[in-house]
Order: structure tokens, then C-alpha cells, then sequence
């Protein structure tokens, strides 16, 4: 049977902040990609975090971190995770990038 990939989250951020995207529901398991568009075209950075739970990531939980995207470019990170684990996501300014997981 073929792997169907469908939208999982998506997200805009409206602030620097970061911000939850994904909780993976109980009894789940995901294989994702998560996409990032730069929709300006400057140059921006972001951030992704796979925490063990909600809540703010830990220092030991990032897996990109403050990494460059060029203006009009796209970005793809693979995760893989668990019920009940979190993907957090932090762009560099409000309402440039954009952020698609699907799995």
C-alpha cells in the first residue's frame, strides 16, 4: 500500500517568537517533512525544536538552530517522532516565514 503524506500543520508566525506546530497525537507515530518558505527577500533565519513534551524547547532540543534561509528560498528538515512530542518552530521576524509539516 502506498505512503499517503498529508498536511499535518501549518504556520505563519506573527511574531519572533517561539511557537508550538505539531503535538503528535496520542498512539502516533509521524514521519514528516517540515518546509520552510522565506517569503521576503531578505535573508532570515528560524529555528526547529523536537521536544519530549509541551512547553518552551530545551537547549538539547533543537535540531536547527538559528540556521540561514535566503530570500524566496525553501528548506526542508525530516522529523520523525512520537506521541505526545512536540515540534516547535521560531522565525527571525513576524510574517516571512512560513512553516509546512506534512507526513
Amino acid at each position: 500500500m502506498a505512503t499517503t503524506y498529508q498536511r499535518l500543520a501549518s504556520l505563519r508566525p506573527a511574531d519572533a517568537n517561539e511557537a508550538a506546530l505539531y503535538l503528535v497525537p496520542a498512539a502516533t507515530q509521524i514521519v514528516a517533512v517540515l518546509r520552510i518558505c522565506n517569503q521576503d527577500t531578505a535573508q532570515r533565519t528560524y529555528r526547529v525544536a523536537h521536544c519530549s513534551d509541551t512547553g518552551a524547547a530545551g537547549t538539547d532540543e533543537f535540531i536547527v538552530y538559528d540556521k540561514p534561509i535566503d530570500g524566496s528560498d525553501t528548506h526542508e528538515v525530516s522529523i520523525n517522532a512520537n506521541a505526545a512530542e512536540e515540534i516547535r518552530i521560531k522565525a527571525s521576524v513576524a510574517d516571512k516565514l512560513s512553516f509546512h509539516l506534512s507526513g
